[in-house]
């Protein structure tokens, strides 16, 4: 299991601006079904860009995160106090008998090796009543080669609707909410360009590029020397590149999204609410 000097190490470029809000927390935010206002417990909380949304539509908000740059960043540059450097096990010891209205974990869930352990400590910080909310990368989002975020050390599990109906309903929720991300046009994009991979790139450079895709599957010591290193002036231009490659599917991607939308082809983000009925 990575440690949080991973995190820190693999998601730290990430540490140094507010990013926008994943479709998870605006499915959240938008949904008609959720409580809307009470105490709110964000694990993997990053930067706190959710907690900052949450606060201002009507929460209050605590959070957990074990990247120390990212819980910096929502403490000095979001006013959020109480963001807390901890395992959500460690939280439900440390802070004992402590519950909210709400508990959410977006993009947390696949990180876990152990799901039901993690559930239940997430269980004992609700309360009798109160919600949950959280969205995974889809088992069954439209891919057209293997994605390599999805394997350990960074993904440990796969899930799907069916899976996580199972899971929930299993540990004593309600299920009230669900929803996938329907494919857009640059997952769309995403799929023409990754069914097009050539290889070049790590041909012409002699050695992989240091994408975050490529130094997530290196050993600590070479993934450090990675994002250490200055690209040289060749893996720029395989780089630039590659970026046009993107930006020349974008037309494509166009012409084919009627197609798309047609199938029914599912994106990246499957959300799920529920509610503690035990």
């Amino acid at each position: 299991m990575p440690d949080a000097r991973w995190y820190e190490q693999m998601y730290g470029g990430r540490d140094e601006k507010l990013l926008p809000l994943e479709p998870g927390h605006k499915y959240f935010l938008g949904d008609p079904v959720a409580p809307g206002r009470g105490e709110l417990l964000d694990i993997g909380c990053g930067t706190g860009n959710f907690m900052a949304a949450a606060r201002a539509a009507g929460y209050t908000v605590s959070g957990t995160e074990l990247d120390r740059n990212a819980a910096q960043f929502a403490k000095e540059k979001l006013g959020l106090p109480r963001v807390l450097g901890l395992t959500v096990s460690e939280f439900a010891e440390k802070y004992r008998g402590e519950q909210f209205d709400v508990v959410t974990f977006f993009e947390v869930l696949e990180h876990q090796a152990s799901p039901v352990e993690f559930l239940q400590k997430v269980k004992s910080c609700v309360r009798p009543g109160g919600y949950i909310a959280l969205s995974v990368p889809n088992r069954e989002r439209w891919l057209t080669g293997p994605d390599v975020l999805d394997y350990p050390p960074n993904h440990f599990l796969r899930w799907n609707v069916r899976s996580l109906r199972s899971l929930l309903s299993g540990q004593g929720f309600e299920i009230l909410s669900v929803k996938e991300q329907p494919a857009g046009v640059v997952h769309t994009a995403q799929m023409i360009n990754m069914s097009l991979r050539t290889g070049l790139s790590v041909k012409s450079t002699g050695n992989a590029a240091a994408s975050f895709r490529d130094v997530m599957q290196m050993a600590p010591g070479e993934a450090a020397a990675a994002l250490q290193a200055a690209p040289t002036t060749r893996q720029r231009v395989v780089q630039f590149l590659g970026r046009l490659k993107f930006m020349a599917c974008l037309p494509m991607a166009v012409a084919a999204y009627p197609y798309i939308r047609m199938r029914r082809y599912k994106g990246t983000y499957l959300y799920f609410l529920a509610r503690l009925i035990e």
